[in-house]
């Protein structure tokens, strides 16, 4: 299994938006082919999400297809990909 790791910035304000953006996000990314499972957190001034897929083509393809609407309450950061070598 892959993970594909987000970080991001919090932008000001971004409580308000959260719970709707982060359903629809969820929607999305359970649809990915290979999904198995993805944790969302942040501090209050970053934020980190941590995405499972079943392959290393899935965690690319997702990788490679991330984008954040200008609107969005995050400013992208970051976007790594790393082989799961124990999960428990």
């Amino acid at each position: 299994m892959y993970a594909v790791v987000y970080q991001v910035d919090m932008k000001p304000g971004w409580e308000g938006d959260v719970d709707a953006e982060l359903d629809q996000l969820i929607e999305t990314v359970k649809a990915v082919p290979g999904f198995v499972r993805g944790t969302w957190a942040t501090n209050g001034k970053t934020g980190t999400s941590f995405i499972v897929l079943e392959n290393e083509a899935a965690a690319k393809e997702m990788a490679d297809g991330h984008s954040i609407p200008p609107k969005a309450s995050v400013t992208f950061r970051a976007v790594d990909i790393y082989e799961i070598v124990r999960d428990v």
